[in-house]
């Protein structure tokens, strides 16, 4: 669980050529709440952003991969949850490398179809997004 949590968090977590979290702390700001949750499986994201919708497929991905590589098959899994919760107060475990930006975590939850709850939880320091302050990964 902690390889798919910290491959979420990884800074190599890009959406359309940026760091998804940054555009998921942009989205969070520009509808006034500091928390984003993104229900994988049903395919929700909330706050909801069209320009955001398809970061859920790239997440589901993710997960099946993981999932593959394990040799789990995707109809085991009930739910799959990522809570990013931005402006947190520093935890020296989640938040070791500080660098510009506020504190955020990241909580991932996989429910089995059996019931049991797998977490994980990862954290940094993070900036909205600002394409003008920030290089766009090369290919797009």
């Amino acid at each position: 669980m902690n390889d798919l949590t910290q491959s979420l968090n990884s800074r190599n977590n890009d959406y359309l050529g940026y760091w998804a979290t940054g555009q998921l702390y942009k989205l969070a700001k520009d509808n006034g709440v500091l928390h984003v949750k993104i229900d994988v499986l049903s395919g929700e994201l909330e706050p909801y952003s069209e320009h955001m919708k398809n970061l859920v497929d790239t997440y589901r991905d993710k997960l099946n991969k993981q999932l593959e590589a394990r040799k789990i098959n995707n109809d085991k899994i009930s739910s799959f949850i990522l809570d990013f919760d931005f402006e947190q107060e520093h935890d020296p475990i989640l938040h070791r490398w500080v660098i510009p930006g506020n504190p955020y975590t990241l909580s991932v939850s996989i429910t089995s179809k059996l019931g049991h709850i797998y977490y994980g939880k990862a954290g940094g320091y993070c900036k909205p997004h600002d394409k003008n302050k920030e290089h766009r990964r090369s290919g797009f």
